[in-house]
């Protein structure tokens, strides 16, 4: 099984979180935001 990362570098208003969010959906793969990694 071959995992798949990606990381969007942003600035704050930029629309980065909807980007992520929308490429992720496209790349069936799951969207983790800054609040669910600072969790962990």
């Amino acid at each position: 099984m071959q995992r798949k990362i990606i990381t969007i570098s942003r600035q704050c208003g930029s629309g980065g979180h909807s980007i992520g969010n929308e490429l992720a959906k496209r790349l069936d793969v799951s969207f983790y935001n800054k609040e669910i990694i600072e969790r962990q």
